[in-house]
This record gives C-alpha cells, sequence and structure tokens, in this order.
C-alpha cells in the first residue's frame, strides 16, 4: 500500500504539465484556479523556506569572486548585486500562489 500512495504523490505533479488541445497548457480557471492556488501555497511556502536559508550563504563565496572578477554580460550583475539579486529572488515576494499564476486564462 504504501509503494502505491508514494507512486501515486511523484506521478501527481506530473499531471501539470499536461497540454489541452491546441497546445494550450491544460490549466484551471476561475474557481478551479484558487482552489489549486490554496492547494499549493502550502507546499510552494514549505519549500521556499529551505531554499531561501540554504541558498542565501551559498551565494557569498560566488558574490566575493564575481566582486574580484566582475561577470560580463549577467543579468544578475557582480558582486553585491549579484548576492541581492539573488536573494530576493529566493528569500523575497510572492510568498503564496495566486489564481492568477495559476490560470493562463484572464
Amino acid at each position: 500500500m504504501r509503494m502505491h500512495l508514494m507512486a501515486a504523490l511523484l506521478v501527481a505533479p506530473l499531471c501539470a504539465c499536461a497540454t489541452g488541445p491546441g497546445g494550450t497548457w491544460a490549466t484551471p480557471t476561475g474557481t478551479g484556479a484558487t482552489v489549486v492556488a490554496a492547494i499549493e501555497s502550502p507546499v510552494y511556502f514549505a519549500f521556499k523556506g529551505p531554499v531561501c536559508v540554504l541558498r542565501t550563504p551559498a551565494l557569498i563565496p560566488s558574490a566575493i569572486a564575481s566582486a574580484i572578477v566582475p561577470f560580463s554580460k549577467s543579468k544578475e550583475g557582480s558582486g553585491g548585486d549579484y548576492f541581492t539579486n539573488n536573494a530576493v529572488a529566493d528569500c523575497g515576494p510572492p510568498y503564496w500562489v495566486t489564481p492568477s499564476q495559476v490560470s493562463n486564462e484572464p
């Protein structure tokens, strides 16, 4: 029974990758998008915390290195800008999933 449950939990996220007719992403709209957002928010928050806590200190050596030898043509910048941009991306908003992020329909 446990193997079936684990298999279902591992395969369930793949259902989000399904496409509808015409190659459009099959995402819910309206009330469905709100329900999906409410279900996804705790999972998103559970992963956002550890990523912020673990990745931000790991950025320090690369920020120091890029301050010494700046990156060329980097979207994140070099040195302090590199650290700040990545820390904001990891630890900054949004803190929950909204229905507009779930739905691709207006």
